[in-house]
Formats: structure tokens, C-alpha cells, sequence
């Protein structure tokens, strides 16, 4: 009699691609669940997607995070960075030079405010200079997803979108400066650490050029409005992104410069899908599905008190400078007031910064990378909610715009 084996089925082991389509389908049911019943930014359901993982041991370790995962975060934040570029149009600094006021000062008043704090929990000098500076920055993505999801449009959602890739481009310079600083302190051969820096700063301005130069070759031979050469766009940020990773250029930099380039050469911005279609759809949930998984629920415990101080004066900070010139740049109080709490977010562009910089500065003191994380935990949650409602309140979502006097 001929012997037949049953498979042992409890000893099947699952690859990691069913772990990935399983959080993907985690990440995307809650994402559709806050913003279908509580009219929440799909953002906050990925994210906490990752936390719950996290929460259950799935977590990933920020400060060595897998090169696969790394590469995600960057091929996201460099499609959302690109698209965030070309919708915002320097020439209205021109027109209405109260803007570069505003965002100067909200940036830097940010990053004062958050130093004074970590100088008087004695986490002050350089290293806590870099850490507000990576802070001080309002997340582009954050802004970009609250304007697409709800329709958001208006002089407080177009001034959002503006200041949010102007600070990013004031954290990235200053981020990078500071590392060359510092590591110029760590270092006999000062000057070579700095010369890296500007090396990578250098090296990301040709990247963008190019990358500016090669979309506008592709526009006039293709439609981008259809999602599948809005594909081959995708494919030309993410060639120049691998060309920037492999020369250690600024990944950060030169997508959001590349679209700032592309949209100082028309007066309109184009017209693509959404996040330039599937692809770079997926790329956004996985983003912020990883910034969950990566907040460790240990290390936010330990920096939570620190890292809600940093949030909360960084808050007064972004507030304050909207409701001095709000006035001025043509707001009214509402308006400066909601500009002011639409600032509040931070996530990607910071996490990124403060990775390179716990990677570069060995002796980064730990306890300022837990606060910071702490702050973008804050920040990325009630943050993004405290800018949603911010957004309603200003009049730039319709859905909740204050009806006409007069109307049942």
C-alpha cells in the first residue's frame, strides 16, 4: 500500500509579503473608516494602523530602520514633495511680500521656542538646535493630503501649502549645516564634514534641474492627466531619487525643488491625477503606515513629557506669527487664527531629518531623538485633526463652510 503524506499545515510559515498585505489592508480599512464616519484625514488611520501593529510587536526599529522601509519612506516623500512643489507659485512673494514675513518668521520663532525649552531641560547647544530645526518645519504631506482628501481650497489653505514646502526647504539647509557642524566638532579634518554637506546640497540642485528639465521634455510628448503616463512620471522621480541616493545627495531636497523649478515655468500648475495616480497612492499609505510602525511605544513613553512640551510651544510659536501678520498679508482674524492652527503638523519630512541626523552624529543624545519622536507623534495626530478643523473653520472646505444668513 503506497503511503500518502498530509502536508503539516501548522507547520507552514508565512512570507513577509503576507505581513505587508496584511497591514496594507489594516492600514486602508481604518483609513476609510475615519474618514467615512468621522470625516477624519485618512492619514490618521494609517498611521495608527502602525501603531496597533507596533503595539503587538510588529514595530520596526527607527534608528535602524530596514534599507526596504527606508526606501519606501523616501520614494513617498519625494512624490509627495515633487507635487507639493509645483502647486506652490514664488511668484506671489513677489505680490504679497508679507508671506516671506510669515514664513521666516513662524520658522524661526518655532525653532527659538523649542531650543529654550530643550536649553532648560539642559538638552540645549547644538545638538538641541538641530533637533528644532528639524521640527520647525510644517509637514508638506500633511498639507497636501488635507487639501486633496476634503477639496480644501482658499487663501489659508494655499498659504498652508506655500509655508509648509518653504519651511521644509529652511529645515533641510539647516539641518544639513548643523550635522556638517557638528560633525566638524567630531573631527580632526573639520572641513571635510562640511564639505559633504555642501556636496549634498550642491549635488541635490543639479538633481532637481534635471529632474525639472526631463518632466518638461515628457510633458510634450505625453498627457499626464492619464493615469498611466502619470506612471512615467512616478518612474522619472524615483530614477532620479535612486540617482540621488547612490551620490548621498539630499533625497528631501531635490523633489521639492525639482517641482518648484517645473512651476516657475508656467503660470498654471498641470493637471495629474492625485499623487500622480495608483502607484503613488500606495507609496502615501505605506509613508504613513511606516511612521507608525516606527514610533516605539517604549521610546514614546520615555520622551512623552519632553516631546509634549516641544509640541506645545511650537504650537504658541506657529500661532503667533499668522495672528501679528495675518492682518497685513490680507487674512482676516479668522482666517490668521486658522492659518495659525493649520500649521501644527509635522511627520515625514522631520522623522527623515532627525534619522540622518541620529545617523550621522553618533553621540546624538537619545533622549532628544525619543522627545522628537514623541513631538511628531503629537504632531502628526492632533496635529493633522487641530489643522482639519482649522481648515473647516477658515471657510476653505465647503462641506463645512458656515451657511448664508438667512438659509434653513
Amino acid at each position: 500500500m503506497p503511503e500518502f503524506h498530509v502536508p503539516p499545515l501548522l507547520a507552514l510559515h508565512a512570507d513577509g509579503v503576507l505581513w505587508v498585505g496584511l497591514a496594507l489592508v489594516l492600514a486602508t480599512l481604518m483609513g476609510e473608516s475615519v474618514f467615512r464616519f468621522l470625516r477624519w484625514p485618512r492619514l490618521i488611520g494609517y498611521t495608527a494602523a502602525g501603531l496597533v501593529i507596533a503595539a503587538g510587536g510588529g514595530g520596526l526599529q527607527a534608528l535602524s530602520l530596514q534599507p526596504s522601509a527606508r526606501a519606501i519612506v523616501d520614494a513617498a516623500l519625494a512624490v509627495l514633495l515633487f507635487e507639493i512643489g509645483h502647486r506652490v507659485n514664488l511668484r506671489w512673494l513677489r505680490a504679497n511680500p508679507w508671506l516671506v514675513f510669515i514664513s521666516l518668521g513662524e520658522w524661526v520663532l518655532s525653532l527659538v521656542a523649542m531650543w529654550v525649552v530643550l536649553g532648560l531641560l539642559g538638552l540645549g547647544g547644538l545638538h538641541g538646535v538641530a533637533t528644532a530645526a528639524a521640527l520647525a518645519c510644517t509637514a508638506p504631506a500633511v498639507a497636501l493630503r488635507l487639501s486633496g482628501e476634503f477639496n480644501a481650497r482658499g487663501q489659508v489653505t494655499e498659504r498652508l501649502l506655500l509655508i509648509s514646502a518653504l519651511g521644509t526647504i529652511l529645515s533641510i539647509l539647516a539641518v544639513g549645516v548643523l550635522t556638517g557642524w557638528l560633525g566638524a566638532q567630531a573631527s580632526v579634518q573639520w572641513w571635510n564634514a562640511l564639505l559633504q554637506q555642501g556636496y549634498a546640497i550642491g549635488g541635490a540642485v543639479l538633481a532637481a534641474a534635471l529632474l525639472a528639465w526631463a518632466v518638461n521634455w515628457v510633458e510634450r510628448h505625453f498627457d499626464f492627466a492619464d493615469e498611466g503616463a502619470a506612471l512615467l512620471l512616478v518612474g522619472l522621480i524615483l530614477l532620479v531619487l535612486s540617482i540621488t541616493r547612490m551620490l548621498h545627495w539630499s533625497t528631501l531636497l531635490t523633489p521639492l525643488l525639482a517641482g518648484l523649478l517645473l512651476r516657475a515655468r508656467s503660470q498654471r500648475p498641470r493637471v495629474w491625477p492625485r499623487h500622480f495616480g495608483t502607484a503613488g497612492g500606495v507609496l502615501v499609505v505605506l509613508l504613513f503606515l511606516i511612521l507608525g510602525l516606527s514610533l516605539n511605544w517604549a521610546a514614546l513613553a520615555s520622551g512623552m513629557a519632553m516631546g509634549l512640551a516641544l509640541a506645545g510651544v511650537r504650537a504658541l510659536a506657529k500661532l503667533a506669527v499668522p495672528l501679528a501678520l495675518g492682518k497685513p498679508s490680507g487674512l482676516s482674524w479668522r482666517q490668521s487664527t486658522a492659518l495659525g492652527l493649520a500649521l501644527n503638523p509635522a511627520a515625514g519630512v522631520s522623522f527623515v531629518l532627525l534619522l540622518d541626523l541620529a545617523q550621522a552624529v553618533p553621540q546624538f543624545p537619545h533622549t532628544l531623538i525619543a522627545a522628537a519622536f514623541a513631538a511628531i507623534a503629537v504632531l502628526e495626530l492632533a496635529g493633522t485633526l487641530l489643522a482639519r478643523w482649522a481648515l473647516g473653520r477658515s471657510g476653505d472646505i465647503a462641506s463645512v463652510r458656515k451657511k448664508p444668513q438667512g438659509s434653513a
